[in-house]
């Protein structure tokens, strides 16, 4: 439940803090080193002398000595000087969170310890130290987020509790919803409005008529009506459940703002939507969009399948590029599950309509109309 609405930089961080909340309980974790984790280190003048200033900057070395302050670590400054040559290797390593410490300290440390080490000389690796020690202390699980299911967020909600979309740029729930409408044969019952300068009255309208008869509505774009924020608090919060038709749900999707009601977020139900982390997090959510009557109704559900899995493929990889920045792409675009969708629909239309599939055809709309579109 609070998975999904998290943001996924902020899930990581999540389940390092409920890890580190466990292990103190346990009695495992010094409250100084956690500090010294967050906080880094608090004395800056140093009279140690830096012992490879030709790799190692000012700043990792004050971190070194500041860091052999702590109890479980007396001695390491002196231990990092006799081992240098080892601790070059573990800067210049690829794999530095897996790499081991010098002999007289490897054994002596656990892993949050270790963490603390990573944090000093390779920060940039920090994040993949986590991922191994999250692992490891509370489960592959935490580090793994469950693929995005709407229509179990749908079971665990009710007439008083809206459901809320969480938006990131260029993020559209729309085509799930639909989808979800379909399958709950609620697609003649359902509702949506655009919120923007003078909707506010319609959007009531429609909320009013909707509690009456069982219809879902949906109010998109919360963000951009700031001023009809408080309204919509007190609609919320004035619903009665025993005079709602039970069929009735309330929609809504905004970025995070701070004019976003606060009683709604903490008695809503809060989803996230943005692009998985990692490619196989990405295929996973493509793949729970398509079921097995799509992929078999088909001219050739052979060929189908291998394109289907072509394209959610060539769809993860690109949207995973932009965690590398300009090196991925110069520019941040924003590519959507609507391009995802649009592309298959268009492929599994040229496999049913030609006797020969026209893959030079489906190259063009793919990558060069619906995708390189955006570029």
């Amino acid at each position: 439940n609070i998975c999904r609405s998290l943001f996924e930089r902020h899930k990581l961080m999540f389940s390092l803090l409920l890890s580190i909340a466990i292990l103190q309980q346990k009695g495992e974790i010094n409250a100084q080193e956690w500090r010294f984790l967050l906080a880094g280190p608090t004395d800056t003048n140093v009279k140690e002398v830096n012992p490879a200033p030709e790799w190692m900057t000012e700043k990792v070395w004050v971190e070194v000595v500041n860091l052999s302050q702590l109890a479980g670590f007396n001695g390491f400054t002196k231990s990092f000087v006799k081992h240098v040559k080892h601790y070059r290797q573990y800067f210049e390593s690829a794999d530095a969170h897996k790499y081991p410490l010098d002999p007289d300290f490897d054994g002596k440390v656990n892993d949050f310890q270790k963490l603390l080490v990573i944090r000093c000389i390779r920060p940039d690796r920090f994040m993949m130290g986590v991922q191994e020690f999250v692992g490891k202390k509370v489960g592959e699980r935490f580090i793994e987020p469950p693929p995005f299911d709407l229509a179990a967020c749908y079971l665990e909600s009710s007439v008083v509790a809206p459901l809320i979309f969480v938006l990131s740029s260029g993020a559209d729930p729309m085509a799930d919803l639909l989808k979800l409408c379909e399958q709950s044969n609620m697609s003649k019952r359902f509702e949506q409005v655009s919120l923007g300068q003078g909707q506010g009255p319609k959007a009531e309208k429609l909320i009013q008529m909707a509690m009456e008869r069982g219809m879902w509505v949906c109010l998109q774009n919360c963000h951009l009506c700031q001023s009809w924020m408080p309204k919509l608090e007190n609609i919320v919060e004035t619903i009665d459940a025993n005079r709602v038709h039970r069929d009735f749900r309330l929609w809504l999707t905004s970025m995070p703002s701070p004019s976003f009601p606060v009683s709604i977020l903490q008695n809503g139900v809060k989803m996230t939507l943005e692009p998985p982390k990692g490619l196989k997090a990405n295929l996973i959510r493509s793949y729970t969009r398509i079921n097995d009557e799509y992929l078999s109704v088909s001219k050739d559900p052979a060929a189908l399948k291998k394109m289907m899995y072509a394209i959610c493929l060539f769809h993860a990889v690109i949207q995973d590029r932009r965690k590398f920045g300009p090196l991925g792409w110069n520019i941040g675009y924003d590519f959507t599950d609507g391009d995802l969708s649009m592309c298959q629909r268009q492929i599994k239309m040229m496999i049913d309509d030609y006797d020969d599939i026209p893959f030079k055809v489906i190259r063009v709309l793919c990558g060069e109309i619906n995708y390189g579109g955006r570029v």
